[in-house]
């Protein structure tokens, strides 16, 4: 009989910093950004603002070791900063974002525990919603969890 592997999820820490800042990149290559360059500038600047966030306390993250005490997955919220509204006057609304999951991993529930642990913490801190963007792989972790479909727009505009 096959013993099954045991995950613990944890808060991430300020030295954990280059473990998020590769799992971002790793969660980038997975939805298709090849682009060496553009990467390892998102990577320097990343890393430049989850510091400060992490510092201030405006962005948390959690992170998923194995039975081995090797990371294999992780994901973060961050307190956005949002205009004030009928109904949500705190200005600020809780984001998920930087989620990842090695592959050799995936489909072992990780993925969820991180949600779970980002909606537990957004419901004891007393806000309405947890909001994010969801790539076509984590479409179906979400709405298993209760997410659902909202419209944005947006108009690109070149920069050079």
């Amino acid at each position: 009989m096959a013993v099954r592997e045991r995950f613990t999820v944890r808060q991430a820490k300020l030295n954990d910093l280059p473990t998020l800042v590769k799992h971002r990149r790793l969660m980038w290559e997975n939805m298709g950004e090849k682009d060496a360059r553009e990467l390892r500038k998102a990577d320097k600047a990343y890393r430049s603002w989850a510091r400060a966030r992490i510092r201030n306390k405006t962005m948390r993250g959690w992170m998923i070791e194995n039975s081995d005490g090797n990371i294999v997955g992780s994901g973060c919220l961050w307190l956005q900063p949002v205009q004030p509204r009928p109904g949500r006057s705190k200005g600020l609304q809780p984001y998920l974002l930087s989620m990842y999951t090695m592959p050799q991993y995936r489909g072992k529930g990780l993925a969820s525990r991180i949600v779970r642990e980002a909606v537990n913490w957004t419901k004891r801190n007393k806000y309405d919603a947890l909001k994010l963007h969801a790539s076509e792989m984590g479409r179906g972790v979400y709405s298993k969890l209760g997410f659902i479909r909202s419209w944005e727009m947006r108009r690109n505009l070149p920069n050079r």
